[in-house]
């Protein structure tokens, strides 16, 4: 579960961006959109971002799929047709300032899984890890422990994992983060493999091209079977799309998704997939992971989640993580006012992206805001009291 993610010289995010999904013990309002670990611990089971174009919304969820993609695969070998090393690849500074277009970028998590706390994080360019650290402290006694304290200088190992790890550090390259390199070790401790796991267990999805989410359907479809057609039919039929069935043929490796329609005359009809509406494939793609998420408690962060999918749509969407009971999340990012109420969403659900005239995006919570008893959250944003709107200019066409 993903407590905290902070940011900080990555893409327009020039300064440190801390998004929090602990909730705030002042709120009593909708305790069905909290996960409640124990008696000092609740955390947000969704969080939706707000912001004009081009504030940082796409940016934020860019930089968690950054620091995902470096833990996974900062210890593979760089391949001979490859022009780039994998920090290269994923170093995406503040470009509009000299002193951050070639500095440092900072990425730290923390996250919560079976009453231990994981708090990892690590600083980087792109020719070297500056620094690592890894800390792992027991819910029930609040004491926590080093792992992992990287230097350029040094990597210092914490006492659980000292004798078993010490005599590998040597091989430790400048350009591999510690985590990624011990986890693929056969060691006996699983706090590696654990911290992984958490890492991993959130997906960041980028789901706002046509081409991302015919992959997600392509992919899919190659591995559909009975079981799963039977949950897919449950979810278009909730959905009210009109499509009566699904089946997918496979000939000489080449894959042939059909749907069925009822027509006027009463028949039915079977038809190509590829006819169905953008909105459509846009929910089958999201569900191919809301249900992976609601079902092992995993957590996702979509860009521009209410993209081609009507009002509606979306918040039986969402709701799907609310009524998950395996410690589901949900983050993502949006334009869309609808759900911006407090009759579905608390406060601190609520957060904004703004980005000021030098280009530099920061993230905010609406718990930051004093905010009256009956304040129309949707009103007050359009209305501009909490920032993170467009400023917009007259503009005129002339012949």
């Amino acid at each position: 579960m993903l407590v905290q993610f902070s940011l900080k010289n990555f893409g327009s995010f020039k300064e440190e961006a801390v998004f929090d999904m602990r909730a705030v013990k002042a709120y009593k309002e909708h305790p069905y959109n909290l996960i409640v670990e124990d008696d000092k611990n609740a955390f947000l089971k969704v969080a939706a971002i707000y912001g004009a174009n081009a504030s940082g919304k796409s940016n934020f969820v860019n930089a968690y799929l950054c620091f995902l993609s470096l833990v996974s695969s900062s210890f593979q070998p760089k391949r001979s047709n490859e022009k780039e090393s994998v920090l290269e690849t994923y170093y995406r500074p503040y470009l509009f300032e000299d002193s951050s277009a070639n500095g440092n970028t900072e990425f730290e998590a923390i996250f919560h899984k079976d009453g231990i706390e994981y708090k990892y994080g690590f600083i980087y360019n792109k020719s070297r890890i500056e620094y690592e650290w890894l800390y792992k402290k027991t819910l029930a006694s609040s004491r926590q422990s080093t792992i992992i304290e990287r230097s350029p200088t040094k990597c210092s190992l914490g006492r659980s994992v000292k004798n078993s790890c010490e005599k590998f550090v040597e091989n430790l390259d400048e350009e591999v983060l510690a985590l990624s390199f011990f986890s693929s070790l056969k060691l006996k401790t699983p706090v590696f493999i654990n911290t992984m796991m958490c890492i991993q267990d959130i997906l960041p999805l980028r789901m706002t091209c046509s081409r991302e989410i015919e992959d997600t359907l392509k992919y899919y479809f190659s591995n559909f079977n009975e079981k799963e057609k039977t949950s897919l039919m449950k979810f278009l039929n909730a959905i009210d799309v009109g499509i009566k069935d699904v089946s997918v043929e496979k000939n000489d490796n080449k894959l042939a998704v059909y749907t069925y329609h009822v027509g006027s005359d009463g028949k039915q009809r079977r038809v190509s997939f590829d006819i169905e509406s953008d909105g459509t494939k846009k929910a089958i793609s999201v569900y191919c992971y809301i249900r992976i998420a609601a079902r092992y408690g995993r957590g996702l962060i979509i860009d521009e989640l209410n993209m081609q999918l009507h009002p509606l749509l979306l918040k039986y969407i969402i709701d799907i993580i609310y009524k998950s009971r395996h410690g589901a999340q949900l983050i993502y990012t949006t334009h869309d006012t609808t759900l911006l109420n407090r009759k579905y969403m608390r406060r601190d659900q609520i957060w904004f992206a703004n980005k000021n005239d030098a280009g530099e995006s920061e993230l905010y919570s609406l718990a930051e805001f004093k905010v009256r008893n009956d304040e129309s959250f949707e009103k007050a944003y359009l209305g501009g009291a909490y920032g993170a709107i467009p400023e917009l200019r007259a503009f005129f066409v002339e012949d």
